[in-house]
């Protein structure tokens, strides 16, 4: 069974339609891209599955409930994470208190304790500055605190827009490393990424979206492959992962 499903999902912002009948699955263990051009819907996607926005048709199903109507915050204690694009981090706050705003849902103290050491782990350098102000950061350092930020609960489910968005070339191989690192530990991802080839580079599963609607789907290496994809979305020759 997956783990989200959409099923002919329609969406707007106001009067404007956006999404028109967008369908995607993910499975348990998976990391799945959503790629395409400017105003495909990729971003829309994921706002309407958190429930930001207005969703006009379709089933969305999340480990085996339904997210159409809930608020937002049901949907984050249902353990689906999200990361907006943009690194948001609340920037008068230390680390440490961006990431006590992650758990406020969770009033096990143990719990929150396990999970800020399972983040510290994983970026190091959030522990190493936890009691630093998060607007004094790098670009780098605050998209690490809010995926930081999102894990908080533990969630099931990650779902990152645009992770790379604004990084120099180095922190963006860093970032695209955390992602396969995460996805490792067994944590499910989904992410929307205008750096197209890298993503399906690491994803097991993408689609690509194009005016709101499905124009491809498939494995991360047969969308690499796809000699349309490639000139359309990618920018001609792309780099085949190995094995």
């Amino acid at each position: 069974m997956a783990l989200l499903e959409l099923r002919e999902v329609a969406a707007a912002y106001g009067p404007i339609q956006i999404l028109h009948g967008v369908s995607l699955h993910v499975d348990p263990g998976e990391v799945v891209a959503v790629i395409g051009p400017n105003g495909a819907g990729k971003s829309t996607t994921f706002k309407v599955i958190m429930g930001f926005i207005t969703h006009l048709g379709g089933e969305i199903v999340f480990a085996g409930r339904t997210l159409v109507g809930q608020r937002p915050d049901r949907i984050l204690g249902l353990g689906l994470g999200y990361v907006p694009q943009g690194r948001v981090v609340f920037s008068q706050m230390t680390v440490r208190e961006n990431l006590e705003m992650g758990a406020y849902l969770e009033r096990d103290k143990g719990k929150i304790r396990s999970a800020m050491e399972y983040v510290f782990s994983l970026f190091p350098r959030l522990g190493e500055r936890s009691r630093q102000l998060a607007g004094s950061m790098s670009g780098g350092e605050q998209q690490m605190l809010a995926m930081g930020r999102a894990l908080m609960m533990r969630p099931k489910m990650l779902m990152l827009d645009e992770p790379s968005l604004g990084l120099s070339p180095r922190l963006v191989d860093e970032m695209f490393d955390k992602i396969v690192e995460m996805a490792r530990s067994g944590l499910t991802t989904m992410l929307v990424e205008q750096n197209a080839a890298r993503a399906l580079e690491i994803s097991d599963r993408g689609y690509v979206l194009e005016l709101g609607r499905n124009r491809f789907e498939g494995t991360g290496r047969d969308l690499l492959a796809n000699p349309e994809v490639r000139r359309l979305y990618l920018g001609g020759e792309v780099r085949l992962p190995r094995g």
